[in-house]
C-alpha cells in the first residue's frame, strides 16, 4: 500500500505525501522487491522535495536511491537505464547544470521508449517539460507536455491527462 501511495502521490505532484509514504514503507520494513521501482519513485520524490525546499537532506536520501538504481541498471539495463537517466537529469537540474540535464532528459525518454515503459516515458516527458519551462524554453516544454499527455492517455491514465490540462502553465 505504501509503495502505490508513493507512486500516486508523486504522479499527481504531492511530493510531501509521496515522501511520507516512502518513509512509512521504510519504517515498516516492507520494501517490496520491485527491482528498482521503490528506489525510483522514492528518489523522484526526494529530488522533488530538494527542488522545492532546497534542503540538502533530500539530496542525501536521493543519492542512496540513485546508487541502488545504478546497480540495477548494470544488471538489467532494459528495466532500469531510463530510470537512472531520469534521476540523473533531475539531479543535474537541481544542481543548475542545464545542458547536462537537458541531454539526460532526452536520453531518459528515448531509453524508456526503447524499453516500452509507457508510464515512465510519460513521467520523463512531464519532468522534461517542467525543466524546459523553468529554463525559459516554452517551445520544448509544450512539445514534452504534449508527449506526456499522449503517453499518459495511452497508459489509460485519463485522470492524469485531465490534471495536466488543468495545471499546465503555458
Amino acid at each position: 500500500m505504501f509503495f502505490f501511495g508513493c507512486v500516486e502521490a508523486y504522479i499527481y505532484g504531492d511530493y510531501e505525501l509521496a515522501v511520507n509514504f516512502a518513509q512509512k514503507r521504510h519504517e515498516t520494513g516492507f520494501d517490496v522487491p520491485f527491482y528498482g521501482m521503490t528506489d525510483f519513485f522514492d528518489c523522484l520524490s526526494f529530488l522533488a522535495m530538494a527542488h522545492q525546499s532546497g534542503d540538502q537532506k533530500w539530496i542525501l536520501s536521493a543519492n542512496k536511491s540513485i546508487s541502488n538504481i545504478d546497480n540495477f541498471a548494470k544488471i538489467c539495463p532494459s528495466n532500469c537505464e531510463h530510470k537512472l537517466l531520469l534521476l540523473q537529469a533531475e539531479m543535474k537540474s537541481i544542481m543548475g547544470e542545464v545542458e547536462e540535464a537537458s541531454s539526460k532528459y532526452e536520453l531518459a525518454i528515448s531509453a524508456a521508449e526503447r524499453s516500452e515503459f509507457i508510464h515512465e516515458q510519460a513521467i520523463a516527458n512531464e519532468r522534461a517539460a517542467e525543466f524546459f519551462l523553468q529554463n525559459g524554453d516554452s517551445s520544448r516544454a509544450a512539445h514534452h507536455y504534449g508527449e506526456a499527455q499522449s503517453l499518459f492517455l495511452k497508459w489509460g491514465a485519463q485522470r492524469k491527462v485531465d490534471d495536466l490540462l488543468m495545471s499546465i502553465a503555458l
